[in-house]
């Protein structure tokens, strides 16, 4: 499959606003319409390793959480359930820190948009931090009230 139609199906299944650039030999930068609270964009490569293809955030949603939670708070508890669910739902793998997904039966689209749905569940694990959660349940407790 061309990478135009790659492009292209990613367009369709995703967003038009999809596009894929070049960073050598099988390697392409996906550039997304979709962004973290701070501005910054998701960090997507479709690389090939062997005979697959994958999409691979290069460790950059984990390194993301650390910025405002502690590593033993992403990796215990409920937060870490929460990321299992995210990564088992959406067919992504934790291979080290580094999120990935296989691209199967060329479903570029397909992997794409699970990719990009694991991000975004993961990166709301940030909301869950104790100043946060306490700030919104003294402003529910105090509406309840």
């Amino acid at each position: 499959m061309s990478m135009n139609h790659v492009e292209q199906d990613f367009q369709k299944k995703v967003s038009a606003e999809i596009h894929l650039v070049s960073e050598g030999t099988n390697r392409f930068r996906v550039n997304t319409p979709f962004q973290f609270d701070d501005g910054d964009h998701f960090v997507i490569v479709l690389k090939k390793e062997g005979t697959d293809w994958i999409l691979s955030d290069e460790a950059h949603t984990y390194m993301r959480l650390s910025y405002d939670l502690e590593e033993n708070q992403i990796i215990k508890g409920e937060r870490q359930k929460i990321i299992s669910n995210a990564l088992s739902v959406n067919q992504v793998e934790d291979r080290d820190g580094e999120l990935i997904i296989y691209v199967s039966d060329k479903q570029y689209g397909d992997a794409l948009y699970s990719f990009v749905q694991a991000i975004m569940r993961i990166s709301d694990v940030s909301y869950l931090s104790t100043e946060r959660v306490r700030s919104t349940f003294k402003e529910d407790f105090r509406t309840l009230v």
